[in-house]
């Protein structure tokens, strides 16, 4: 099916829940994380390096605990 308008995709494609995503950087990588029950998920990796996409511990849906500085 193609669908042709002139609305964005998030407009055609709106959920009813909003999710929160946040970007950060680590280890020389940036990672698009959404947080759920207290840890973040990896929702999409950013990195100019190819290897890092091979890599099953950066790859979307892993769940990665961390700390909010005070």
């Amino acid at each position: 099916m193609v669908l042709y308008t002139i609305y964005p995709p998030e407009v055609v494609f709106e959920t009813e829940e909003k999710r929160h995503y946040f970007t950060i950087d680590f280890e020389g990588r940036t990672f698009v994380m959404e947080l759920i029950d207290g840890q973040a998920q990896i929702v999409r990796l950013i990195s100019a390096n190819p290897s890092d996409y091979l890599n099953p511990k950066w790859q979307p849906g892993t769940k990665v605990g961390f700390s909010v500085p005070r």
